[in-house]
């Protein structure tokens, strides 16, 4: 650290002998939690963090400030947070076990002393060290976590759907919605999401909070039950259930009477348009929203009249750092046929050097060369996200300075092999 009075220490998923959360993970929480301007926890809502931090089986790091008076200041009261755990990452052609980073916060009593590059440098190296190809985090200021080789890969948006009249969309209905209490929730909604996180690139596994938040054992202020949620499933034509819906009205008084999507999860493009076609039905709500939608979201192409769509709120969403080259690039997409060299240069030496790129069939064959070898294209840390995930063209990541390519028309004929069609979604943060 930059001084010998702060130390980082693990925070214990740990209890009391009278079952209750230990004091330090309290601290840490109620700490993580003012970072995001939350006010503190019950013993209640503590009790239920700590069965979803285990669930998840987070590693939970504290930063303490030994000079801080004992008097004014609860030791346990970390000046840092910083959290981790692991699930997968739809790289496109496989899924990938993902690293991923949450609840970092600072106190601002202890902004610019290196903090952050500490906890941040040593959790990759270790993620690195136990195999992870890539690490993963969302986050609210777009500028902070370039500089650690973390590339932004998707997009998100707020939709806002008018559903005053009669809402037609251009394909008949087909199969049924049924409305169901949150609960019932509870053996689909993990299984639902499973299939579409498989088919999706850009999506990124779900935590326990997300289960909780489906059958309404948690609410939007808090881990803690709302009585507000409703919910409903898409059973196709043979009665499988394809997709599930969450939603609570948002009351009178806001103009348009508006009725808030919490959650819509679909295994298939119908699902996710019926159950839109249900949202829509509702009496006396003006608008339906929905957040985490896609830039380019395909509901306006199933409806008669697009312009009731209106988007709010865009934003960045996932951002990616690849810490294995060959691993995470064998598990995408490709196109053609070709090869080409790529150099990467990296401030925190987990991903630098030169790597072979052998394509065929759709995969390719991924090898380290001798850092002196000639490569086609370089880039830094940053820019390998978006070009894992095909965020963007392989010119306009040339064009942005992102990627830099040794010889006239070598963008384009990269492109031909990396470019996929569509874009990387994720439907949560985490």
């Amino acid at each position: 650290m930059t001084a010998e009075h702060l130390r980082i220490e693990n925070v214990a998923l740990a209890r009391r002998e009278d079952g209750t959360a230990s004091g330090q993970f309290a601290a840490w929480i109620n700490t993580a939690w003012e970072g995001f301007y939350h006010k503190p926890a019950t013993a209640d809502q503590l009790e239920q963090m700590l069965q979803s931090h285990e669930a998840d089986a987070r590693v939970l790091t504290g930063v303490y400030d030994d000079t801080r008076p004992a008097g004014l200041v609860d030791p346990l009261v970390p000046v840092a947070t910083f959290a981790s755990f692991a699930k997968t990452l739809n790289a496109g052609a496989g899924l990938l076990p993902a690293h991923l980073v949450t609840l970092v916060t600072v106190r601002p009593t202890h902004r610019r002393r290196g903090i952050l590059r500490e906890l941040m440098t040593g959790d990759l190296t270790r993620a690195k060290a136990a195999g992870f190809p890539v690490a993963a985090l969302t986050a609210t200021e777009a500028t902070i976590y370039g500089r650690f080789g973390f590339g932004r890969v998707t997009e998100q948006q707020d939709l806002q759907l008018d559903v005053r009249g009669d809402v037609r969309f251009h394909a008949a209905a087909v199969g049924s919605v049924v409305q169901v209490a949150p609960e019932k929730l509870g053996d689909i909604a993990g299984t639902l999401f499973e299939r579409f996180h498989e088919t999706r690139r850009g999506s990124v596994g779900r935590q326990e909070s997300y289960i909780r938040h489906a059958t309404a054992r948690w609410g939007d202020d808090g881990p803690e039950p709302d009585p507000k949620q409703r919910a409903a499933v898409y059973l196709d034509a043979t009665g499988e259930v394809q997709g599930f819906v969450t939603y609570a009205f948002a009351g009178w008084d806001p103009k348009p009477v508006t009725l808030n999507v919490r959650d819509l999860v679909a295994a298939t493009e119908v699902a996710r348009r019926e159950l839109f076609r249900f949202l829509a039905a509702h009496d006396l709500v003006e608008r339906v929203s929905y957040p985490f939608a896609a830039a380019n979201d395909p509901l306006g192409w199933a409806l008669e009249d697009a312009a009731r769509i209106g988007y709010s709120e865009r934003g960045h969403g996932l951002w990616v750092r690849v810490l294995d080259v060959p691993q995470a690039f064998a598990a995408r997409e490709y196109r053609g046929t070709g090869n080409f060299t790529l150099r990467v240069e990296d401030p925190l030496d987990l991903a630098s050097g030169t790597y072979g790129f052998e394509v065929g069939d759709g995969l390719a064959v991924v090898t380290r060369l001798d850092d002196d070898a000639p490569a086609t294209v370089s880039c830094d840390a940053v820019a390998l996200g978006p070009l894992l995930l095909s965020a963007a063209g392989v010119a306009e990541l040339h064009a942005a300075g992102l990627l830099r390519a040794e010889g006239p028309g070598e963008p384009e004929r990269l492109g031909r092999l990396l470019d996929l069609p569509g874009l990387p979604h994720a439907i949560n943060g985490f």
